[in-house]
């Protein structure tokens, strides 16, 4: 099963500190394996990308940084707790099915308030997320520079664009996925119903 690689090279972690941020991607993982106190799993996973507009790279572009989520809104589940503190309201049960329903697309190019803590690991120093909040009133994000991108691993909204947009090591995770090999092979068993895309979303309601 191929894993997220880890950073090489002159590789200089997002700074310490809190961070207006604007969120540029959200890609379906698909299903991968995990592992918890000893326990293997296979879970639902999505990645959430950001960039720092006002830290900059060497190279003059901002800095990014992504977290990968259980692909759930269990009252207890990252995610949902996540979405919750980005949107500054708690969802109901008018989000979760229906015209209203929440639409994790739409976080793709909404800003908000990064917390990054840094962490090391022999001499490597890894920057984490550490909070996701509601940007100040009055203050807004820049649009991001990064291109955005959506990919989502259901027959209705996948984009092989979007798709080949893709580092060669992030599309090798998602191609494992049994979510990816459904939508070339129809007669594979790939059953959506517990983790359904996103439906549409009215403005008027956050994200």
């Amino acid at each position: 099963m191929a894993t997220l690689p880890k950073p090489q090279g002159n590789y200089k972690p997002v700074p310490q500190g809190n961070h207006v941020a604007v969120c540029y991607r959200v890609i379906d993982l698909g299903t991968q394996r995990g592992e918890y106190k000893g326990t293997e799993k296979f879970l639902r996973k999505v990645l959430i990308s950001w960039e720092i507009p006002d830290e900059l790279m060497d190279d003059g572009r901002p800095f990014t940084i992504g977290q990968r989520f259980t692909w759930s809104m269990h009252e207890k589940a990252t995610l949902r707790h996540v979405l919750e503190s980005w949107r500054g309201k708690a969802f109901t049960d008018d989000d979760f099915d229906g015209p209203n329903a929440f639409d994790i697309a739409n976080v793709i190019g909404k800003g908000c308030m990064l917390n990054v803590v840094h962490a090391t690991n022999g001499e490597k120093t890894y920057a984490n997320i550490k909070s996701v909040a509601k940007l100040p009133k009055g203050m807004e994000a820049p649009p991001p520079t990064n291109p955005r991108n959506y990919v989502w691993l259901s027959k209705e909204e996948f984009a092989q664009k979007n798709f080949d947009d893709l580092s060669d090591s992030l599309k090798d995770v998602i191609m494992q996925s049994p979510e990816f090999k459904a939508l070339s092979d129809p007669e594979r068993i790939a059953d959506e119903s517990e983790n359904p895309a996103p439906a549409e979303l009215e403005e008027s309601i956050p994200f």
